[in-house]
């Protein structure tokens, strides 16, 4: 019985019915805005890559990278709907090769972000607990010298404790 209490349920799938009903919605207002549609898709390339070689289940990646790569095309959607939204336009924009750089940097900028932000935030913590550390040393430093070293235990037979932080490696 105690072996059935640690196990968990499997975890199910969904059957695909919510990405189905979100394409047949998306479908028709897709095909109205054609010329928008042609420049997202194609811009969104880098979003899509993101999505399918992301391992993590909450796909991070694809967030970080969809966020910034949504900000470099957003420019280039508005600037098509105020040049008239036709093909043409869109088409042209496409064969710029500044739109790409554009696009695609953006998505670059949050491949960086997805990458760095967690090493910068585990360095930002690692600081913040040697400060603390050295703040209790220097506090513990305070108490012996207030109440002498026999509030070290030095006359129960125990050792007086090592320092938290390794004085050689400083």
């Amino acid at each position: 019985m105690s072996a059935a209490l640690g196990k968990r349920p499997p975890r199910r799938r969904g059957g695909g019915g919510g990405a189905l009903l979100l394409l047949l919605l998306l479908a028709p207002a897709g095909l109205m805005m054609m010329p928008t549609s042609v420049l997202v898709l194609a811009g969104l390339a880098p979003t899509f890559v993101a999505y399918l070689i992301d391992r993590d289940p909450e796909k991070s990646a694809a967030l970080t990278v969809g966020a910034m790569n949504l900000c470099g095309i957003a420019p280039f959607v508005v600037r098509l709907w105020q040049r008239g939204h036709e093909m043409g336009i869109t088409l042209q924009m496409l064969a710029d090769p500044g739109t790409w750089l554009i696009m695609f940097g953006a998505a670059a900028i949050g491949w960086l972000l997805y990458f760095f932000i967690p090493q910068i935030v585990a360095a930002i913590i690692s600081l913040r607990n040697e400060a603390k550390i050295k703040e209790l040393e220097e506090r513990r430093g305070l108490l012996i010298a207030d109440w002498g070293p026999e509030i070290m235990g030095k006359g129960d037979d125990k050792p007086e404790p090592v320092g938290l932080i390794d004085e050689q490696s400083e």
